[in-house]
């Protein structure tokens, strides 16, 4: 008897719980019934609301993504920094380091190519010998090697013979304008195989890069650091073969100032990219940047300025043809607060 009361309880509970669920089933489909009815007249209601919330919202979400990947950026080069120079390396004379970073690069690119040690050997080898050649049969060539920084080149022979293949149609070029005495080996020799490691990215833009190596050279140290940043502007969908590096061309002249503070001014750089055309109107670019660090004074901690710099073309764009007004605006305490404050607050319907 206690069997057959304890399976009828079972039994009993059972269907009482598939009874419980059917209702909640019914409920819940006339709940989302009355959703479904409601939705679309809501969202009609509120739906000019709604866009502006999700775009204001899609902005936030971009400027925390972007912070992110700069710091992540910069805790990479850190990781790889201490991962090439461990402490008891940096005891070693320049010479030791210098190699043991040349073959890490030779090793490097070797693994990328995909060859095996004696095709990558033979490759290169057979590179090396045409450039000999062609320097033995161009004496005047072989005379611009004199350079007082040339036997520093020494160390840096295994990334060299690691970029052989790159760097033979551009020979005559670089023993014209980085050797031939004029002095600018002794500024890129400490970084040189950094150049080499990153030369596919800098490849493309060699050509321009030599033809203003007597302003570039000084600063080859900081362009490294942020070259991931300065990359950017480099691969310009939007602008024609001839007009890529008017920018470039426009900074040149505040090169050093720029180039000072690219701490500053290197988690900007991403943001600013899509408002270039609008900078190089005018001769906007000779007129922000002595301001530029007070411009961009945050850091990561505001990116609203650049992100919304069209913004605030837009509206203040002709205060820059005042002139001594951007110098005395920017004098004023608090002005970095005030742009970021106009730069999010301004309509931006009218100026996009």
């Amino acid at each position: 008897r206690i069997g057959n009361n304890r399976s009828s309880v079972d039994v009993s509970s059972r269907s009482l719980k598939a009874i419980q669920l059917k209702k909640r089933r019914k409920q819940k489909g006339r709940e989302d019934n009355e959703d479904q009815k409601i939705a679309p007249s809501s969202l009609l209601e509120d739906d000019d609301q709604n866009v502006d919330a999700m775009r204001a919202r899609a902005a936030k979400l971009r400027l925390s993504i972007l912070k992110q990947q700069l710091q992540l950026q910069d805790m990479e080069r850190q990781i790889v920094c201490c991962d090439q120079k461990p402490s008891d390396e940096r005891n070693h004379p320049w010479w030791v380091r210098t190699i043991s970073e040349s073959s890490s690069v030779l090793l490097r690119i070797m693994n990328k190519s995909g060859q095996s040690v004696g095709e990558y050997a033979w490759s290169r080898g057979s590179t090396g010998v045409r450039i000999v050649s062609e320097l033995v049969q161009n004496p005047s060539r072989l005379a611009q090697l004199i350079d007082p920084a040339t036997p520093t080149l020494v160390p840096h022979v295994p990334a060299i013979l690691a970029r052989l293949d790159k760097l033979e149609s551009h020979v005559a070029p670089i023993l014209e304008r980085v050797l031939n005495n004029r002095r600018h080996l002794a500024s890129i020799e400490p970084y040189l195989d950094q150049v080499l490691d990153r030369f596919d990215d800098i490849e493309p833009h060699l050509a321009w890069i030599l033809d203003n190596i007597d302003a570039l050279a000084p600063y080859t140290g900081l362009l490294l650091k942020h070259i991931d940043e300065l990359l950017v502007y480099a691969h310009s969908d939007d602008m024609d073969q001839e007009d890529q590096y008017t920018l470039a061309r426009q900074l040149l002249p505040y090169l050093g100032y720029y180039v000072s503070r690219l701490d500053v001014i290197g988690p900007h750089l991403p943001l600013l990219r899509p408002h270039v055309p609008l900078l190089l109107r005018n001769n906007r670019i000779g007129k922000i940047s002595p301001h530029i660090d007070r411009l961009f004074a945050r850091g990561y901690k505001d990116l609203n300025a650049s992100a919304n710099l069209d913004i605030l073309l837009f509206w203040f764009g002709w205060t820059l043809q005042v002139p001594g007004l951007p110098r005395f605006f920017f004098a004023v305490p608090g002005s970095p607060r005030l742009v970021s404050f106009l730069a999010k607050n301004m309509p931006k319907r009218f100026a996009r």
